[in-house]
C-alpha cells in the first residue's frame, strides 16, 4: 500500500491541471450538433417563422421538441439550404 500526502491547494491544482489537459485533448466533436430555436433558425436561413412552419409541415425540416420549444439542428437546416440551392440550379 501506497500512501501519499498532500495539501488541499496541491490536490486543488492536479485536479485543475488534469481537467484542463483533458479538455485540450479532447476537442468537441466536430459531429457534435448545435440546436437552434424557431428565432434562431429563422435567422440563419433568413425567413420569417411562417416560412420555417410550412417547411416543418411539409416534412423538409428536422426538428427536435423540448416541451413547448422547437430546435432545428443545424445539419438539419445546413441539409435544407443544399436541397434549395440544387432545386434554383435545376430551373
Amino acid at each position: 500500500m501506497v500512501q501519499i500526502t498532500m495539501t488541499h491547494s496541491e490536490f486543488s491544482k492536479m485536479i485543475k491541471e488534469a481537467v484542463e489537459s483533458a479538455i485540450h485533448r479532447n476537442p468537441p466533436s466536430p459531429t457534435s450538433d448545435e440546436l437552434l430555436t424557431d428565432e434562431q433558425a429563422a435567422e440563419y436561413l433568413k425567413c420569417s417563422s411562417v416560412f420555417l412552419w410550412q417547411q416543418r409541415k411539409a416534412g423538409n425540416l428536422k426538428f427536435v421538441k423540448a416541451g413547448k420549444k422547437l430546435l432545428y439542428p443545424r445539419s438539419s437546416l445546413n441539409s435544407f439550404i443544399g436541397l434549395e440551392k440544387e432545386v434554383l440550379n435545376e430551373l
